[in-house]
């Protein structure tokens, strides 16, 4: 979820905290009126007290609408208790969308922090709100746990205090200069202390990862499987010695010219107009723009392989013989012109609505060392035969060196030891047949093509396939 997302998502959601708060205001001044009159209560409470009191209303609601309602019940109601996983997972995702929402996790609690000692006088003392804050979030992680609408993490408990304990810190600080009428350093020194913390871990992370010869792998889990109730089975012969594979890169991986340059002829070819502004979707870029008749398009990159997709959201239509045949004399020269097809590229026409162009990945990769271009370009058209979306997935690669890589049979232990991605958690009692292992490549967070050991089979039965992915390169 990237910033953009986030504040989209706060937008929607906060007007239905703002309704909510309200509602909620005039049932507890009703319910406090009643108290006042019927009961002839003692307590008071201060129109400060009241509207901080509704600012808490709605923080909550906010809070409760962004993470359980704001969701589907699609997750598997487990626990997720390995400590610091949502960090290993930006780790090897190198996201900036990943920090973002976990520094998001963090600054959604911090207004507890900070109204909870301006409406309660206790709250003031750390410990009353460090008790509230791992409370109250113990509760929102129960209530996802039992709706599916999210899973019970521990790194959430820790976000969530941090944030809070950073809000508690600030209004302490306002506090103190408020009724001693001078500026102290401790208690400024102790709001100081989070973002220097997280700025400084930020800048170390950042050096190591920029002084790594390769990128991290995305295809590694935050939190490795459990393997305890799973019984495997193969009958494959995995060789143990280790031996050499070849390395290559994107040409255009981060290539910020060649986004504006792709940018720039599209606009040019389809009389559209994009935004000077781009945005992030994950690790995407995103520019929008409009058509000759003011319709929304759009033009999202793929920054780390050099690919992109064109969208009016136009509905597709059918193709005539003579139109495929006119349009795709047209984009082939377009695209060649552009310098983006390759002289390998196969046309077809499929399913008479879709222009394709294929370059074949090279079948000994592993063993090459020349530079190669793989993937597709796919058109659809409108009634009007105006271009209604273009995927280009074609990469260019260059060969970089040769590494040494790990064995099958090594990578093999990696599968036993659950070190691999996979979005459904084993059952008890389940049984994995691992059939096959082949070497194929995938892309790193630089942009490396590199080599992995692909093992595919099924669970308990054939028609539950399965698949996962090992690094391969030896570290």
């Amino acid at each position: 979820m990237d910033i953009i997302t986030i504040f989209q998502v706060l937008l929607r959601w906060g007007v239905f905290a703002l309704v909510g708060g309200l509602l909620l205001a005039i049932t507890i001044f009703v319910g406090y009126m009643i108290y006042k009159k019927a009961f002839h209560g003692k307590r008071s409470m201060s129109k400060a007290q009241g509207m901080i009191l509704f600012l808490l209303s709605c923080w909550l609601l906010l809070v409760l609408g962004l993470t359980t309602l704001s969701r589907g019940a699609n997750f598997t109601g487990s626990f997720n208790i390995d400590f610091f996983s949502a960090y290993i997972n930006a780790w090897n995702k190198w996201s900036i969308s990943e920090l973002q929402l976990i520094i998001f996790n963090m600054l959604m609690f911090t207004p507890l922090g900070f109204l909870l000692p301006l409406f309660w006088k206790k709250a003031e003392k750390f410990k009353v709100i460090l008790f509230m804050s791992v409370g109250l979030t113990v509760c929102i992680e129960i209530v996802q746990l039992l709706t599916g609408t999210g899973i019970f993490e521990l790194d959430d408990l820790f976000h969530n205090c941090i944030g809070s304990l950073f809000g508690y810190f600030c209004i302490m600080a306002v506090l103190s200069v408020i009724r001693e009428k001078r500026i102290r350093l401790a208690p400024i020194g102790k709001v100081l202390i989070f973002p220097c913390v997280i700025g400084m871990i930020i800048g170390a992370v950042s050096l190591v990862y920029a002084r790594q010869p390769y990128g991290n792998m995305p295809i590694l889990p935050a939190v490795k499987q459990d393997m305890s109730r799973t019984q495997i089975t193969t009958d494959l012969s995995l060789a143990d010695q280790p031996a050499t594979a070849s390395l290559y890169k994107n040409t255009y991986t981060e290539d910020q010219d060649y986004i504006e340059r792709m940018a720039a002829q599209i606009s040019e070819s389809e009389e559209v107009t994009f935004a000077g502004i781009q945005r992030r979707e994950g690790e995407n870029r995103v520019y929008t723009g409009k058509s000759p008749t003011s319709e929304e398009v759009q033009l999202n990159f793929f920054f780390r392989t050099g690919q992109w997709r064109y969208t009016t959201w136009h509905d597709t239509a059918k193709l005539t013989a003579e139109a495929a045949k006119n349009r795709g004399a047209f984009y082939k020269n377009w695209l060649k012109e552009s310098g983006l097809l390759p002289d390998t590229a196969v046309f077809t026409l499929q399913n008479n609505d879709t222009l394709r162009w294929d370059v074949p990945e090279k079948d000994n990769l592993s063993t090459a060392k020349t530079a190669f271009t793989s993937g597709s370009v796919l058109m659809q058209f409108d009634s009007n035969l105006e271009l209604a979306s273009m995927d280009y997935g074609i990469s260019w690669n260059e060969y970089v060196t040769t590494e040494e890589i790990i064995s099958p049979k090594a990578a093999f232990e990696q599968v036993e030891d659950g070190n691999f991605e996979q979005y459904v958690p084993f059952r008890q009692g389940d049984t994995l047949w691992v059939k096959e292992c082949k070497l194929a490549y995938v892309y790193d967070t630089k942009g490396f093509y590199q080599p992995v050991y692909r093992f595919t089979g099924y669970i308990n039965n054939q028609d539950n396939s399965w698949d996962c992915q090992i690094p391969a390169l030896a570290r």
